[in-house]
């Protein structure tokens, strides 16, 4: 999974729902984000920590190496240094290597003069502590590091770094539908209307959502051209001197990036319709809230909104025309920024990566029991929980478990994983929080753990 199926949280203010109303919250939180795919509740949080003194270690693992990079990539996209890329430019960045197959070539000369430093930030101790100490890598293998650097050198611009995503998206497609194919735009209209929207995803419009079924760009804007193959998405890479094997493109191709920050905002001014049509897209609405994640970690302040920092194209139908350079790598090695200036200060923040051989092995380590004060699972990784997974949660601790709510699936099969959520929590003692009984969508169900208490 390159993004996830529930929007993106401030877990300090997530926190402190457990607590009494005089209690004050501790001066440090251990955070366990179990395959969540993105850095979306990392970047929320750390925009918001400059309100609170408490420190939030963030414990990302993930079951492969390659979401670990562009976890790497996207981090460092929002902490980016301000002399270098302006909030804006960074929203869009984000926004473009976060969720579109095809990328503008400023991003993908981005992404080339980065990978340089991400390979330094991992192979280089020295490096590592003084441009980006937010990021431990401890936890990572020797192998994995090096797996790491290969997967960086890859995103490099080079002749034989081929990645034809733009084929690998219609294979996948083709696949899904069979032969339903021909009638593809008629499939994807009756999954945003008769299961997306019906799930409570009302903000994704039909022309972003059909064009990103279509071609696996879901963000665009009329002044950029999506061009050239977004290698972050690339997975299973295997190194041969300088030729790379890979499985193409992996992960969910029917819900798409817009859960994670396109559904809602503080503004209900920009969820209106108009005679049923969106005034806003969930790209307008995903650009609104990246800009404050990126404005608030820049400036340490509160983002108020001014409306001519984001577009409104909720009735458009943008045609971007034939991407020139879908299927060939760019092979110049361009002469821009090195990128490699320190990142902007988070004293309260930190980021520690797990060995991704620990998928099912944190559940039985003694270092991570009682550790963690909030815990947040993928639903794609529930079926690996067992039943020493309760031993990770310190007291209190918050269990958020994200559900299939926002998805393409079906109502009964996001039914019988909710209840398969609440079956496993009766089992161990959790505590539930969410009131299930209100009839509103629940991409997230969350429990405390008074196991340890009791």
């Amino acid at each position: 999974m390159f993004w996830g199926f529930s929007e993106a949280l401030d877990l300090m203010e997530e926190y402190r729902k457990i607590l009494k109303p005089t209690e004050e919250p501790p001066t440090e939180l251990n955070i366990l984000l179990f395959g969540l795919g993105d850095p979306r509740h990392v970047l929320k949080s750390a925009a918001k920590s400059f309100k609170h003194n408490t420190k939030l270690n963030f414990f990302l693992l993930e079951g492969c190496l390659e979401l670990v990079a562009r976890n790497l990539l996207l981090i460092s996209i929002a902490l980016e240094n301000n002399q270098l890329l302006s909030v804006k430019g960074k929203t869009h960045l984000f926004m473009d290597v976060f969720g579109n197959t095809l990328l503008r070539p400023f991003s993908t000369t981005y992404i080339n003069a980065k990978a340089n430093v991400l390979t330094k930030l991992i192979t280089d101790v020295d490096f590592a502590e003084a441009i980006a100490p937010i990021f431990s890598f401890d936890g990572l293998r020797y192998k994995e590091r090096d797996h790491l650097e290969n997967v960086f050198y890859f995103w490099t611009n080079r002749e034989k770094h081929v990645f034809n995503v733009t084929h690998y998206w219609n294979a996948r497609v083709r696949s899904m539908l069979g032969s339903r194919y021909d009638h593809k735009m008629g499939v994807f209209d009756w999954d945003l209307h008769m299961k997306l929207r019906q799930n409570g995803a009302k903000q994704i419009c039909p022309q972003e959502y059909k064009n990103w079924r279509d071609t696996g760009v879901a963000f665009t804007f009329p002044e950029y051209e999506q061009s050239d193959p977004n290698k972050t998405f690339a997975v299973g890479l295997s190194r041969n001197g300088d030729n790379f094997m890979h499985r193409g493109i992996v992960g969910n191709i029917s819900t798409g990036p817009f859960i994670s920050f396109g559904l809602k905002c503080p503004e209900e001014a920009l969820s209106h319709t108009m005679h049923g049509v969106n005034e806003f897209r969930s790209t307008d609405i995903t650009e609104r809230n990246v800009f404050e994640i990126m404005y608030e970690i820049q400036t340490k302040e509160n983002y108020v909104l001014d409306i001519k920092d984001i577009h409104k194209y909720g009735s458009y139908v943008l045609d971007s025309g034939k991407p020139l350079n879908e299927d060939h790598p760019r092979t110049e090695i361009p002469d821009a920024c090195k990128y490699d200036q320190p990142f902007i200060p988070t004293e309260n923040i930190k980021i520690d990566f797990i060995s991704v051989e620990d998928v099912v092995k944190i559940q039985t380590r003694s270092e991570h029991r009682s550790k963690y004060d909030i815990v947040m699972v993928a639903s794609n990784y529930f079926s690996l929980l067992k039943d020493d997974f309760p031993q990770l949660f310190n007291d209190p601790c918050l269990i958020c478990f994200e559900t299939y709510q926002y998805t393409t699936f079906h109502k009964d099969e996001v039914s019988k994983f909710t209840t398969q959520v609440k079956n496993y929590a009766a089992s161990h003692s959790l505590e539930l929080l969410t009131n299930l009984a209100i009839n509103v969508p629940h991409p997230i169900i969350r429990y405390r753990n008074v196991s340890q208490s009791q």
